[in-house]
């Protein structure tokens, strides 16, 4: 029976026990253990049960020698024994690790229960985690004490715990070992696992409870494993029997793990980590003399656009340069190319008939590679990125290598996608630094200028490149809603506030003069009667000044020093303080309501213009801009120029100025249902301005908008600035009057245009009928203005 099994442990003269370098581990961790091959008899017996014929015979055959050889049964004190039952072991340890198994990767030993002392190693163990005079067990470089006491603790306890208590622990004890491979020259990755199979615990007294100890019930961990370690000290088992080591090659797994950690401690996923991801990628291979290229490639407005930073980390595209037309067509061919041929290709041999299908493969052929994998990289979108392997030696890239970055590739995406996400945000931040927060319909136009000047960002151009963002032939829409005598409500509404500030002073003096007799108090008693008469009779802005100054630096300053001087006068000027600065008190109220009532009206027409544009942005894009002023007003820019990947036509134009006189309309009856709801009743009144001509608008970096450009469209400006307080012509009349819409016009083609629109709205009930042609007084600097008024129906719904 014996001469049919042959050895898999790869025999030695003579079995030692080597233990670990003392100085490395936690001395004060020790439990009572010894060698002993009855629980691996034991084992044994119970799979006799149940067990084939062939197996139910090696298993007696294994019994009927262990059992021979009654020293191997009880504890082991003297390595002699061992080595006098070699021939046993090694039978022992083909049983375990049949010989089907690759011989070189056979790695384990056993070990002393529960201690970094082990004997009986394989050969492969041997070289890689016995030190060469065999002395010392090996343990991994940069493991601290303090590590290895947790996952010896974590081994023990689990057993303890699990035989004793029926709680099996969420913990994996393992060790992982940096080796590097002699002959690739790279960095492997072992796990060393422990089989507790082959080893008996006992306690030698009374268990504690459970619930005193350490150990969280809940996750089934041990969270204080000093309070386990005093509340169930190790000292109170004893261990016999034997445990294995097996060692595992883990690189594969060890390289993914360090991707994923890359990607996880980088909240960006910029082109600095990508070398990281390189190092990890060349682990996964295993190869020192291959060399990886990673490249991400990135949108610009949903094209492909080379960029520096990424094109860098490429094999082939390291010495790409944006500016350069040459690296930019090469780029584009190898975009399309991958686009077209998304499969991972393994070029096992680099030579010119790959070169002749793959053009861009020839400087890797000129720099001496003769291997090659390409790789791209996509997902439902499209193309992500390109990773490349090659190898100054042929045939050594292959279908196995490729199997190995396989596993790699779902990292490598979300790497990727990241990286894109990261490169959006660099351009969304030069525009948000050097322009504005803009609307989709013209940021496009931005972030082509934050590209260029992302790429030359370290030259003297960038300087003057953010001021060219212009759009030719677009057409202009006006329109603004005001609201009706604006200045005049809130000039009343200050004018009462004031008043009543006024009285409040009188009544203080008047209190403070019963108990103080001051002339002083008597003098500013005079000037606000003096303030309360000029109130009635009008509030000058200038006489709203001095008030406001006479309370802050002759009022405030005399109550000041009378409340510390006469502590008699406290509550009183304390009160008059508290209401003066309780700036939602009734001190303010006035001019808090018509806040409030002017705030309701301009966020309810906003709140509307919002939602109509967005409906209108389906129709084409175009540049929608509003501002509040005492109202809101706001510019549409409508043209080929701003969507240029989408025809324009001016059926277009016809219908955003359709869409312009029907918001208006809308908004009309909305403002007005508000009235009643209004805290001040404010009216809206309702302007248009028309212009036929197109014009060209560019963003004007200081203020942050957009202006129009040239001599002839600085007219459409000065007209927008100038008509909110235009009157008819030869009457004292306002052109703007609430219920109604005013047009504006300057050419009698424009009128025909829009009389159409207002007939339409007449026929829908949206407008009264009739219509007012009126001619308006000239402007500084603008003449021959007209307008169309027309009447809104401010009961429709």
């Amino acid at each position: 029976m014996e001469e049919t099994i042959a050895p898999a442990m790869g025999s030695a003269n003579h079995v030692n026990i080597v233990a670990a370098d003392s100085e490395k581990l936690n001395n004060s961790i020790t439990i009572d253990s010894k060698i002993s091959f009855r629980p691996f008899v034991n084992y044994l017996k119970e799979k006799l049960q149940g067990g084939s014929d062939t197996r139910t015979r090696i298993y007696s055959y294994l019994i009927e020698r262990f059992e021979e050889v009654p020293a191997l049964l009880e504890p082991v004190t003297d390595a002699h024994v061992l080595e006098e039952h070699q021939d046993l072991l090694d039978m022992l340890g083909t049983t375990l690790f049949p010989v089907v198994s690759e011989q070189e990767k056979n790695m384990f030993t056993m070990s002393v229960p529960y201690e970094f002392s082990v004997f009986n190693y394989s050969t492969p163990f041997r070289k890689l985690f016995i030190d060469e005079t065999e002395e010392h067990f090996l343990l991994p470089d940069g493991t601290t004490a303090e590590s290895l006491k947790m996952a010896q603790c974590a081994l023990i306890y689990e057993h303890i715990l699990e035989k004793f208590y029926n709680i099996k622990l969420n913990e994996d004890p393992h060790l992982v070992y940096p080796v590097e491979d002699k002959k690739t020259g790279m960095k492997r990755y072992y796990k060393l696992r422990y089989d507790r199979r082959f080893i008996d615990i006992m306690p030698k007294g009374s268990l504690p409870q459970i619930q005193d100890c350490g150990v969280c019930l809940n996750s089934l961990r041990i969270l204080d494993l000093d309070r386990q370690l005093e509340k169930m000290p190790l000292d109170l088992f004893e261990a016999e029997g034997f445990g294995v080591w097996i060692a595992e090659d883990f690189t594969i797994q060890e390289s993914l793990d360090a991707i994923k950690k890359v990607l996880l401690h980088q909240e960006a996923c910029d082109t600095s980590i990508i070398n990281d991801l390189k190092k990890n990628i060349q682990a996964l291979v295993g190869y020192n003399e291959v060399e990886v290229g990673l490249t991400p490639f990135v949108k610009l407005n949903n094209r492909f656009v080379l960029d520096e930073t990424c094109a860098k980390h490429g094999l082939v595209s390291k010495n790409w340069k944006s500016g350069d037309a040459e690296s930019v067509a090469t780029y584009n061919m190898c975009v399309g190319f991958f686009s077209e041929h998304p499969e991972p290709m393994p070029l096992s041999i680099l030579d010119e008939k790959v070169v002749e299908v793959a053009p861009f493969t020839k400087v890797l052929l000129d720099q001496g590679f003769r291997s090659y994998i390409i790789y791209p990289i996509q997902n439902n979108d499209g193309l992500l990125g390109l990773l490349e392997l090659a190898s100054p030696v042929s045939n050594q890239l292959d279908q196995e290598v490729m199997n190995r970055v396989e596993k790699a590739m779902p990292l490598l995406s979300l790497a990727l996608l990241k990286n894109r996400d990261t490169f959006g945000n660099r351009i969304e931040k030069i525009i948000k630094e050097k322009f504005t927060p803009l609307q989709p319909a013209v940021e496009w136009k931005f972030a082509e200028v934050a590209w260029e000047y992302m790429h030359k960002q370290h030259t003297e151009e960038a300087a003057v490149i953010t001021g060219n963002v212009v759009f030719d032939n677009v057409y202009p829409l006006y329109g603004a809603i005001d609201i009706r005598n604006s200045s005049v409500e809130r000039s009343r509404s200050i004018q009462k506030d004031l008043k009543t500030h006024i009285q409040l002073v009188d009544d203080t003096l008047d209190k403070l003069q019963t108990s103080l007799h001051l002339p002083l108090l008597e003098g500013l008693k005079f000037k606000n009667f003096t303030f309360s008469q000029a109130i009635d009779n009008g509030l000058p802005a200038e006489d709203e000044v001095r008030i406001n100054e006479f309370f802050e630096k002759e009022v405030d300053p005399v109550l000041e020093h009378l409340r510390s001087s006469h502590p008699q006068t406290q509550e009183l000027i304390d009160n008059y303080f508290n209401l003066k600065n309780d700036y939602e008190g009734y001190l303010y109220r006035h001019r808090n309501a018509y806040e409030t009532s002017l705030a309701t009206i301009n966020n309810t027409v906003l709140q509307n213009f919002e939602k109509q544009e967005e409906i209108m942005q389906q129709s084409y894009p175009h540049y929608f801009e509003k501002y509040k002023t005492d109202g809101v007003e706001y510019t549409i820019y409508i043209g080929q120029s701003i969507a240029p990947n989408n025809p324009f036509n001016m059926l277009f134009l016809k219908n955003i100025r359709l869409w312009q006189l029907s918001t208006m309309a809308d908004i009309a009856r909305i403002t007005h249902a508000l009235i009643p709801t209004l805290p001040v009743p404010l009216q809206t009144t309702q302007l248009i301005l028309i212009h036929s001509q197109p014009l060209s608008i560019s963003f004007r970096k200081d203020e942050r908008r957009f202006d129009v450009e040239g001599s002839y469209n600085i007219r459409y400006e000065i007209m927008k600035k100038r008509l909110d307080k235009v009157n008819i012509r030869d009457t004292n009349e306002r052109l703007t009057q609430p219920g109604k819409i005013a047009m504006v016009y300057s050419n009698p083609k424009e009128a025909q245009e829009y009389q159409e629109y207002i007939l339409f709205l007449q026929s829908k009930n949206m407008l009264k009928p009739g219509m007012e042609m009126l001619e308006l007084e000239e402007l500084q600097g603008v003449s021959g203005l007209k307008a169309i008024r027309v009447d809104i129906n401010l009961d429709n719904q």
